[in-house]
């Protein structure tokens, strides 16, 4: 009966021995997987901050939200970005990086963002600002592009047109950069009419106001395009980045020494933006 009492005994503490290691390896493996994670993410938010942050337009009372390489400020009453703020370097383009068409909410908009639902049966596409294509880091940095709060209602014959060629064309700049910084949006006044249960203003034109860095030397240039289908060049398109500023009411490269800012916000010429 001693002997027996004592095996259970035995048994017993065995099976805990064993319980114990395992759950501690397990632990540990859990521990080094949130580690690596953690050590991702740090590096993506490290290549974030390479960023030039003070070529933000001025801020006003819109919410700023930080991706990790792309930055918007949220207009609540038209339930879009009123710009989107991102920068192109050599490696950011990745074809590797397969597009996953996750649409969703961004929980980081504190005052909520359009939803899927805004857009059902309205005719409209979920247009990119910061370009699927151009956040192709990374699996993550690709993801963050199909917030809703990175959409805005284009009309399907633009969004799959002409904005999509002007995006194709802004990245063949890359290898002629040694980066490009672009500010992008919707003109919000004025607008064609709205559409979903959050009333997501449907906008008329949408603006790109770019800066390309070359050689220690920076050129600017605007484009503003009419949301409707266009079959027109791409160069028909540019206008100076002043008159942008004029016509959304935002105020870009602000920080910028006033010679310097005059120059890149005065050019509407591609083959001096091009130049070196």
């Amino acid at each position: 009966m001693i002997k027996r009492i004592f095996f259970f005994i035995f048994i017993l503490l065995f099976i805990s021995v064993v319980y114990y290691f395992f759950f501690q390896n397990k632990r540990k493996n859990n521990n080094i997987e949130i580690v690596q994670k953690e050590k991702i993410l740090d590096s993506t938010l490290n290549t974030k901050r390479i960023y030039v942050d003070y070529l933000f337009p001025a801020f006003n009372k819109n919410q700023v939200v930080n991706h990790t390489k792309y930055t918007f400020s949220y207009s609540e009453k038209d339930e879009q970005a009123e710009w989107v703020a991102y920068k192109l370097f050599k490696n950011s383009v990745n074809n590797s990086i397969k597009r996953k068409d996750n649409f969703r909410e961004d929980l980081n908009v504190k005052t909520g963002s359009s939803t899927l639902k805004d857009y059902k049966n309205s005719g409209y596409d979920r247009g990119h600002l910061a370009p699927a294509k151009s956040m192709s880091f990374n699996d993550i940095t690709m993801s963050e592009s199909f917030y809703m709060s990175n959409m805005s209602p284009q009309k399907p014959s633009f969004n799959r047109g002409v904005w999509k060629k002007l995006e194709e064309e802004v990245r063949s700049w890359i290898p002629l950069s040694d980066s490009l910084y672009v500010v992008t949006g919707p003109v919000l006044k004025n607008p064609l009419e709205r559409i979903g249960e959050n009333h997501v203003t449907v906008p008329r034109y949408y603006y790109k106001s770019i800066l390309r860095f070359k050689n220690k030397e920076l050129f600017g240039i605007g484009f503003l395009l009419k949301n409707e289908k266009s079959n027109n060049s791409i160069t028909s398109f540019t206008v100076s980045i002043d008159s942008i500023e004029k016509l959304t009411g935002l105020d870009f490269f602000h920080q910028l020494d006033i010679t310097t800012q005059n120059q890149v916000e005065s050019n509407s010429n591609v083959e001096l933006f091009l130049q070196k």
